[in-house]
């Protein structure tokens, strides 16, 4: 007995919200694991940054899908500034660091890139453990901070 179209479309359907779903509850599983208990208040700000950060790389990436070019500043993500605007893509808040500062952006179009960082706890460039800065996983590298 063959399957006709509708049902091959209803498997199709059913196989991707299933996935869609599994996915979502490995993401919740891992950020979970990221965060583990009793950690002091320094090691949950650097995670909340680097996941804050990941965020941040994707709202860039739908402005950049619908605009072709990456915003001139991280307000471009909540401000209509372009015709082909579909925003907002990010929330006010979200564009500032557990450490209440702005997050660091800067576009460079001549490089096809951005570079987007936060300074930690310390609020300088560089540092060590607690204080290290962050920088965003599709940043262009061109602060080290490691250093």
């Amino acid at each position: 007995m063959g399957l006709n179209s509708k049902q091959i479309i209803k498997f199709l359907l059913t196989g991707l919200i299933t996935v869609l779903s599994l996915s979502g509850v490995f993401f919740i599983i891992m950020t979970l694991s990221v965060i583990p208990d009793g950690i002091d208040e320094s090691h949950s700000k650097q995670n909340s940054a680097k996941i804050e950060l990941l965020r941040l790389d994707q709202s860039l990436a739908e402005y950049k899908l619908d605009s072709n070019n990456y915003p001139d500043s991280l307000k471009d993500l909540h401000v209509e500034n372009h015709p082909m605007w579909m925003g907002p893509y990010i929330k006010v808040k979200d564009l500032i660091d557990p450490w209440g500062e702005y997050y660091h952006y800067q576009n460079y179009p001549e490089r096809g890139g951005y570079q987007l960082y936060t300074l930690g706890k310390d609020k300088k460039i560089g540092g060590i453990e607690h204080a290290k800065d962050q920088i965003s996983e599709s940043s262009l590298k061109i602060i080290n901070p490691d250093k």
